[in-house]
């Protein structure tokens, strides 16, 4: 567990500061009730929670500096998420995952160490880090008959927190808005898709310079826009005025990484 001057240490040593946004991420993980790894955007949720101010993109460039500098690590777990913990020496807990619907289980087992450590003083090497990641396929795929029977973005119960089951945009469910309704405005992230959702009557305005971004498609099915996410800043640019998911913002955070000054 890192103190205060255990933190400022290990910032320092390498020339850099400890800052009120580093300090709180790291306090956030170390009073988790049982130690498991994080999404940005459920760090993020219990930031606020805690009735501090920072934005996503904020925690998204704060995390992967404190990962480049070891203080955090990050678990690969899912596909198509990364999780953040923090990166203590050779942490004996390792995880199932299932590959269907990402439900993650840790379990400590601190032979998997030993075994490792052994290993690479044989072969004169020195171990780093270990990470046992066993993929599985969870109870409730299996049971409605995984994998012919289960579309890919099916998701258990179990593996969706309650207060966030409704933030996952799944392709198989239908528009959030009734055809009685007005259309909202909105730019979503969608698994690996930014998905523009305009009225129909306005498809033909953004048509010409839509299909001017590479990646673009328009959906048969629900007529909206969907685009690489590599082409956030263009379609942001085309589609002003509309709406934004919270959760574009890491998207374009990740895209400038390279350019982040991580204040040294």
């Amino acid at each position: 567990m890192y103190t205060l001057d255990s933190l400022k240490t290990k910032l320092n040593a390498q020339g850099y500061r400890l800052t009120p946004q580093r300090l709180l991420i790291v306090q956030v993980f170390q009073n988790l009730p049982t130690i498991h790894p994080l999404t940005v955007e459920e760090l993020h949720r219990l930031i606020i929670e805690r009735g501090e101010k920072m934005n996503l993109s904020t925690v998204y460039r704060n995390l992967k500096f404190m990962t480049r500098i070891g203080i955090v690590r990050e678990v690969k777990l899912a596909q198509i998420r990364k999780y953040y913990e923090l990166n203590t020496a050779f942490c004996e807990h390792h995880h199932l995952v299932c590959v269907q619907c990402h439900q993650t289980i840790k379990f400590i087992n601190s032979s998997i160490i030993q075994t490792g450590l052994r290993e690479a003083n044989k072969h004169g090497m020195q171990m780093l880090d270990c990470q046992l990641i066993l993929h599985t396929i969870c109870f409730d795929a299996l049971q409605m008959g995984w994998p012919k029977c289960v579309s890919s973005d099916w998701r258990c119960s179990r593996s969706v927190a309650p207060e966030a089951a409704n933030s996952f945009n799944h392709r198989n469910l239908k528009p959030r808005i009734s055809s009685n309704e007005k259309i909202v405005r909105r730019i979503e992230l969608r698994g690996e898709r930014i998905v523009v959702c305009t009225p129909k009557d306005e498809i033909e305005k953004y048509q010409h310079k839509a299909k001017l971004i590479p990646g673009w498609r328009l959906s048969r099915k629900d007529k909206y826009w969907y685009f690489p996410l590599e082409k956030v800043p263009e379609v942001l640019n085309l589609f002003q005025g509309y709406e934004i998911d919270p959760k574009i913002e890491v998207v374009l955070a990740l895209i400038k990484e390279q350019q982040v000054d991580y204040g040294c």
